[in-house]
């Protein structure tokens, strides 16, 4: 490098020698809304429905309204306020507080690579390869980088970049205020004078192959976003203490791989009418309070989820008005509510997910959800049920295992018709032997569970060893199930002393929901349980 310029400072970066550009930091802010309303019933809930996903703080348990914003960011004092790639040979350029420097990129390329080297809070509006030389820390109220250029990869280098903390909503809807990263294109004036008017601007000129890598992101209100991105990735990533973790907003093919999340107060990953991504191997564990998930896809379409850890959050996995989705192989355990939710959404297929051991409500629960495979999944121990389908139709459900399950049994029908049942476990599920005092209803944790539900058939079911028996039907009619090699078909078929038309015993949540269709009780309860959770310290 040459040796004209001064002010050259060693940093521990790849033994790249750099300058550091002590020139005066400017800072402004520009909203963009997204919001999502409310969930509405069942009829309001089809693809024919103009108005985008619907989701209630916990949905149809105590959903939320989620509004996310992406704001300029940490500028340089340039006229042009951005970071751009030094173009001469061999050349070390200033361009607010960045350096273009010959270094090797990560990877074990034995070509050099000229990278411009970050190290203050900026905007990137050309192709290149940009690496953090320093932690960086954003002002209050900003957002550190922006990204607005295609071809662009950003190597934290495994440092961080801190925000100021998290907005703390005092009421709904919330608007994110700040990223550390956020990649979108940038707006015409015409398009910035509607989105500040709160007009959804469409993203007709996106950005494509953006990586941003290697990173830790904390203190903002949503970590790295991805607006109108197209075949980008985020790897190797760490999300935590702010509002959203990850965040892809009308970004399709994209890949998010081997991430971490955790901590966040709302979402570890959220996307919102994203299609055709791919999340792989990331944990999105401890997410969620109040009223939030591991992973949310909003109206997100044929994305695929494999392999990922979403445990330990308020809810784990939320799907809603989102369709042709693949979660396999996923761990979705441990949650304080239910695991895996599917609100207003069809044709998605789960297979092989672990979903245990969810402390308050339903493994797996499928509300006005169609079209479903459930396949080879395993379903334990969760606290009122395992899988639950309430007013969902034309499902198929295959050698899925549902044992030691709550109250409400093992696999659950609700309103629920034309569904195929084959080849499922249900086994040591939970009722009167858990409870104690005179009249306890023995049809308590049934391995089978269904309640005027119609036309539902399968064959080679198994249910052993459950306190209220291998089957409940009440109501509906033209089911015919085979468990333990008896077809059943009719109601009370299990032989329980109950008359035909008595419904046996659902736990409050469920209750609520079939008899009035209202969710107003129900949410008091999630409230009151909320409330009541321990706080640490």
């Amino acid at each position: 490098m040459t040796t004209a310029i001064s002010q050259i400072h060693h940093l521990p970066v790849s033994n790249t020698v750099l300058v550091r550009n002590t020139c005066h930091t400017r800072w402004f802010q520009r909203p963009l809304i997204l919001k999502i309303s409310a969930l509405q019933p069942k009829t309001d809930m089809r693809d024919s429905d103009p108005d985008g996903p619907r989701i209630r703080r916990r949905s149809y348990l105590y959903g939320s309204v989620a509004a996310v914003s992406g704001l300029a960011g940490c500028l340089g004092a340039r006229d042009d306020r951005t970071a751009r790639k030094g173009t001469g040979e061999q050349s070390t350029a200033v361009h607010s507080g960045n350096e273009t420097t010959d270094e090797r990129v990560d990877g074990g390329d034995d070509e050099a690579t000229d990278a411009v080297s970050i190290t203050e809070c900026t905007t990137i509006t050309e192709p290149g390869t940009y690496v953090l030389a320093a932690d960086l820390e954003a002002g209050p109220g900003e957002t550190c980088i922006e990204i607005r250029a295609s071809d662009v990869t950003l190597d934290g280098r495994g440092r961080t970049i801190t925000g100021s903390g998290r907005t703390e909503p005092l009421e709904e809807p919330f608007e994110p205020a700040t990223t550390g990263v956020l990649v979108r294109p940038t707006l015409t004036a015409a398009k910035k004078k509607r989105k500040k008017a709160g007009v959804t601007v469409p993203l007709t000129d996106g950005l494509s192959n953006v990586t941003v890598q290697n990173l830790t992101v904390q203190g903002f209100d949503a970590g790295i976003t991805f607006e109108g991105v197209t075949g980008g990735e985020i790897s190797g990533t760490t999300m935590t203490t702010m509002q959203y973790g990850l965040l892809l907003i009308k970004s399709s093919e994209n890949t998010l791989r081997g991430n971490e999340s955790t901590g966040n107060d709302r979402n570890g990953i959220r996307l919102e009418r994203a299609n055709g991504n791919l999340l792989e191997a990331n944990t999105a564990n401890d997410n969620g309070l109040p009223g939030g998930t591991g992973i949310t896809l909003a109206e997100s379409h044929e994305n695929r989820l494999v392999g990922n850890d979403v445990d330990g959050n308020i809810s784990g996995l939320e799907l809603n008005r989102s369709h042709g989705n693949r979660l396999e192989e996923n761990s979705v355990s441990g949650n304080i509510f239910d695991g895996i939710v599917l609100l207003g959404s069809r044709a998605n297929s789960l297979v092989g997910n672990a979903v245990n051991s969810n402390t308050n409500l339903f493994g797996v629960i499928l509300f006005d959800s169609h079209e479903t495979t459930l396949e080879e999944n395993t379903v334990n121990g969760n606290a009122q049920g395992g899988i639950t389908l309430v007013e969902a139709d034309d499902n198929t459900l295959v050698g899925n295992t549902a044992n030691r399950n709550g109250f409400d049994g093992g696999i659950v029908l609700t309103y629920s018709d034309g569904n195929t049942l084959s080849n499922n476990t249900a086994n040591g599920n939970i009722g009167a032997s858990a409870l104690s005092g005179p009249d306890i209803d023995p049809t308590l944790g049934p391995g089978f569970n269904l309640f005027d539900s119609s036309a539902n058939r399968g064959r080679a079911n198994t249910a052993r060893g459950n306190d209220g028996g291998p089957i409940n039907i009440v109501g509906g009619e033209g089911n015919s199930i085979e468990i333990n090699g008896v077809v059943y078909t009719e109601a009370t078929a299990d032989g329980t002393p109950r008359g035909t038309d008595e419904q046996p015993m659902l736990s409050d949540p469920l209750e609520v929901l079939v008899e009035t269709g209202e969710r107003e009780q129900l949410l008091e309860t999630i409230d009151v349980a909320d409330a009541e959770l321990p706080v640490d310290g």
